[in-house]
């Protein structure tokens, strides 16, 4: 009999509607290097990009307003998108700065150090390490080596007065 002859993928690339694609390709930019490798524009405007960071690869596109459905929570929203940072520890301490609810770093029962946060639409995050002893996605754990470094939650001062299109919109208190 012959080798399956099935037609297969050669490589899967999500994308995400966004409601804002100029904040998200920051926030994806500024937090996890990607950089964008195509656009298309529609009335001189974004509204698609494909991202590139290392191999990683991720589409944006932008979301009229009528195609922003908002259920809370989502259906459907049984899936979610791992990302592993080159320094999961550098990445966490990052988000957690700029003011994204992210979650503490624990370690799995598999070894990989672990994170989670949204993005600035709602989508799920995952961030993972794998541990010392490689969580077996491979056979040569060479890249897959932790640095063994802990959590550090040391608050560094922000600056206020600065706001970056990507960072977390915080409700201003008027005095009445």
């Amino acid at each position: 009999m012959a080798a399956d002859s099935r037609p297969r993928a050669a490589k899967l690339i999500p994308s995400l509607g966004v409601s804002d694609i100029d904040r998200s390709a920051g926030f994806y930019r500024e937090f996890f290097g990607f950089k964008v490798v195509d656009s298309y524009e529609a009335h001189g405007r974004m509204s698609w990009c494909w991202l590139r960071s290392g191999e990683a690869e991720l589409m944006l596109q932008q979301l009229s307003a009528d195609q922003q459905i908002r259920l809370n929570p989502a259906i459907g929203q049984s899936w979610v998108i791992y990302i592993r940072p080159d320094d999961i520890v550098a990445t966490h301490t990052r988000l957690r700065q700029a003011g994204f609810p992210v979650s503490d770093l624990v370690t799995t029962s598999y070894r990989a150090r672990e994170c989670f946060v949204s993005d600035l639409d709602g989508y799920e995050l995952w961030l993972s390490a794998p541990g010392a002893e490689g969580n077996g996605d491979d056979e040569d754990e060479e890249d897959d080596d932790w640095n063994g470094e802990e959590e550090d939650d040391e608050d560094e001062d922000e600056d206020e007065d600065e706001e970056e299109p990507w960072q977390v919109r915080r409700k201003r208190h008027s005095r009445a």
